[in-house]
């Protein structure tokens, strides 16, 4: 286990499902750069539904 010490920052990208980076998922090449940078952690995670400022319902249905 890593024990971090001194300040640390918090960073959130946020990307399509289908965006990639040469020929592979941007997530999985951005989670292998981070691993390989030396940072404490990278997660991905999976947006269902949600809204931003103007209260716009965003969903990942296709269907809806």
């Amino acid at each position: 286990m890593r024990i971090l010490t001194g300040e640390q920052v918090l960073v959130r990208i946020f990307i399509g499902e289908s965006d990639t980076w040469h020929h592979q998922s941007l997530a999985t090449a951005l989670v292998e750069r981070l691993r390989k940078e030396g940072f404490a952690g990278a997660t991905v995670f999976h947006g269902v539904a949600g809204f931003g400022a103007h209260s716009i319902m965003h969903t990942s249905n296709i269907l809806r």
